[in-house]
C-alpha cells in the first residue's frame, strides 16, 4: 500500500506559518539592542513598549473582533508577566544570558502541549531539543553563582511565563491575531501604569526608540507568531524560536561592543545544530509518550 500523497496546500500553509515564527524570533532578537541603549527602569520599558504596540494596532482591531473569554484573560496576565520578567532579566544580568536562559521555555512547551492538548511529542523534536537544551544549559554554566544571579533567575522565570502564553494560544485560536496583539499590549500598559506613574519622563530618542520598539520589535512580532502558530505544532514552534537566543547576542556584541562568553558561543552553536539537523537532516517522525 503506497502512502497518501501529502497536501499541497496543508504543506504551503505550514512552510508559511514556519516563516511567520522565524520572521518573528528575528525581530524578538533585536530587544537585547534596544534596551541597552535605554537608561530606564525595566517595568518603564515594558510600559511604554506596550503602550506603543497598542496605539499601532488599534487602527488595525474591528469592532465585530472585540470579545473576552478566559484564555484572553490568561494571555494578558502570562504575557504581562513574562516581558516584564524578561526586560528586568536584560537590566540585570547580560543580554545573551537573559535571552537564552528564557529559552528554557521549550521544556516546558513540550510538556504542557502534551498534558493540556494531547499534542505527541515527535522523536525528531525530542532531539532537537535535547541538543538545544544542552547550548542552554553550557551558556548559562557561566552565570551560576555570580553577581547577577537574581537576573538569570527573572530570566528562567519569563521562560516558564512565555511557555504558559504559547500554550495558552491554542486556546485563543477563534480569537484575531490582531485583536489579541492589542488587548494583550493595552492591557500590559494599563496594570503596569500604577507601578511607573512616576517614572513617565522621556527624552526625545527615548521616545523614538521605545516607539520603535513597541510596533516592530513587540508588537509585530506576536502578531507574526499567532498567525504562524494556526499552522505549525506547539513544539515545532518553541523550536523555531529558540533561533532567537543566537542572534541577539550578536546583535549586542555589534551595536553596544558586548562580548559574549565563549560559552555563549559554544551554546550558541550548538542550539543552531540541532536545529540544522532537525531541519536539514530528515528522521522517522515517531512519537512517544511522557
Amino acid at each position: 500500500m503506497t502512502a497518501p500523497a501529502p497536501n499541497p496546500v496543508l504543506s504551503r500553509e505550514i512552510q508559511r506559518g514556519r516563516w511567520l515564527i522565524f520572521a518573528a524570533a528575528f525581530l524578538w532578537s533585536l530587544a537585547g539592542v534596544f534596551i541597552k541603549f535605554l537608561d530606564l527602569h525595566a517595568l518603564t520599558i515594558v510600559f511604554y513598549r506596550s503602550l506603543f504596540a497598542s496605539l499601532v494596532f488599534a487602527p488595525l482591531v474591528r469592532p465585530s473582533q472585540l470579545q473576552f473569554n478566559t484564555a484572553i484573560v490568561v494571555s494578558v496576565l502570562s504575557y504581562t508577566a513574562a516581558i516584564s520578567a524578561f526586560v528586568a532579566a536584560n537590566k540585570l544580568t547580560t543580554a545573551a544570558n537573559a535571552i537564552v536562559l528564557q529559552y528554557t521555555a521549550p521544556v516546558f512547551v513540550f510538556l504542557f502541549a502534551k498534558w493540556f492538548w494531547g499534542e505527541r511529542i515527535a522523536r525528531h523534536n525530542a532531539f532537537a531539543l535535547a541538543v538545544a537544551m544542552l547550548g542552554v544549559t553550557i551558556i548559562g554554566s557561566d552565570s551560576a553563582g555570580a553577581p547577577e544571579m537574581s537576573g538569570v533567575v527573572l530570566a528562567l522565570l519569563s521562560g516558564v511565563l512565555f511557555a504558559i502564553y504559547m500554550i495558552n494560544l491554542r486556546g485563543t485560536a477563534a480569537v484575531a491575531p490582531v485583536f489579541l496583539t492589542w488587548s494583550n499590549n493595552l492591557t500590559c500598559a494599563l496594570l503596569l501604569l500604577p507601578a511607573v506613574w512616576w517614572r513617565l519622563g522621556l527624552t526625545l530618542d527615548q521616545t523614538i526608540i521605545l516607539a520603535v520598539m513597541g510596533g516592530v520589535q513587540l508588537g509585530m512580532p506576536y502578531f507574526l507568531f499567532s498567525k504562524g502558530l494556526r499552522t505549525v505544532p506547539l513544539q515545532e514552534a518553541s523550536l523555531i524560536a529558540l533561533i532567537e537566543p543566537v542572534l541577539n547576542p550578536l546583535w549586542v556584541a555589534l551595536t553596544v561592543g558586548e562580548i559574549p562568553a565563549p560559552a555563549t558561543l559554544a551554546g550558541g552553536a550548538i542550539i543552531l545544530g540541532g536545529l540544522a539537523v532537525r531541519y536539514l537532516w530528515p528522521m522517522p517522525k515517531k512519537t512517544f509518550s511522557v
